[in-house]
Formats: structure tokens, C-alpha cells, sequence
């Protein structure tokens, strides 16, 4: 029989596992303790590793507050990530209706915001939503207009993941 041991502190990796006699060989791991040490400053910078990503993609906490947001996120926003962060999602995307009495989360329109609804539901239930149809009315400069997206959810920690994998004016699929 092997004895599994920290390589770092030599640390027992069995659960309840029993320490050697000194004769059985030796199969070297890392513990759960070690592992955060020797992992410190080898990895990307969160920010940086969103910007890795291929689509727009916003992390949302679970008061449906943007945390933060990649490049390809807050470009499709035109917002620096001073103004996306802390925000909630229809301040951030300029929903027609975060405006309105209550704000974005308490108006009667949002109660059927397809992106609010998928945010939420992923990070109570941890169920992911891949390519899902939604529309949102936006304030834009050129007056209000309808846009019309696909959307997927995954929840990572404490954070939902939102990224936009498709968005179109108008030509709206049956979503809300």
C-alpha cells in the first residue's frame, strides 16, 4: 500500500488516513493548505482573464449588481467599468425602464425581464442557461429601440456569469 503525503509539509492526504510505517513507498501530492501557498501570484488577474474571453460577458452579484465586466462587455455597453460597476443590470444596459418609479428590479416590466429573471435563477439555483432568447427596450441616442439577445448564465462562487453571445435590433424572438 502507498502512502499518500503532502510533497510541501508532509501532511496525510488520506481521509483518516493512518501515517506509514517508513517502509511502504511514497506517492507525493499537495494538500488543500499547501496548494493556495504555492499558488500565490501564478495565476491571471480576474480582470484579465474576462478579457480572454471571446463575447461580451458582465459578472453580477446576487442583488443583480454588476461587479465587474470585460472589455468586449463594457464596449458593448460604451461604459468604462466605473460606471458598470455597483450598477444594477438596466442601469448598466440603459433599460427604457430603470427610470421609472422603484428603479431597475421593482417596475412592473421587470418582473418579465427575460436577463434579470435567468441572472437570478442561476445564482439561487447554481442551473446554468445556455443561448437563451431576451429582449430589452433601451434608451439609446437615437430614441428607444428594442434589442433583442441571446443570452447565457453560469454561476461561478458567489457571481453569476451573464455574456451576450448574439444581439440584434428588433427582430425579436418570443421573449420578454
Amino acid at each position: 500500500m502507498l502512502k499518500y503525503v503532502c510533497a510541501y509539509c508532509g501532511k496525510d492526504l488520506r481521509p483518516g488516513g493512518q501515517p506509514g510505517n517508513g517502509v511502504q513507498p511514497i506517492s507525493h501530492g499537495i494538500c488543500r493548505d499547501c496548494v493556495d501557498q504555492v499558488m500565490v501570484g501564478s495565476g491571471v488577474l480576474f480582470d484579465e482573464f474576462l478579457d480572454t474571453l471571446q463575447a461580451p460577458v458582465f459578472v453580477v452579484d446576487d442583488s443583480a449588481r454588476v461587479v465587474t465586466a470585460n472589455a468586449l462587455g463594457r464596449e458593448t455597453v460604451s461604459k468604462d467599468l466605473e460606471q458598470i460597476k455597483g450598477h444594477l443590470g438596466g442601469e448598466v444596459f440603459g433599460c427604457s425602464y430603470h427610470h421609472l418609479p422603484g428603479g431597475c428590479g421593482e417596475t412592473l416590466h421587470c418582473k418579465t425581464c427575460t436577463i434579470r429573471n435567468l441572472v437570478m435563477k442561476t445564482y439561487a439555483t447554481g442551473e446554468a442557461s445556455i443561448r437563451e432568447p431576451a429582449c430589452l427596450d433601451l434608451d439609446t441616442i437615437v430614441g428607444p429601440r428594442r434589442i433583442c439577445f441571446l443570452i447565457s448564465t453560469e454561476k461561478a462562487g458567489n457571481a453569476v456569469f451573464l455574456r451576450i453571445d448574439d444581439a440584434q435590433p428588433e427582430e425579436c424572438p418570443d421573449a420578454e
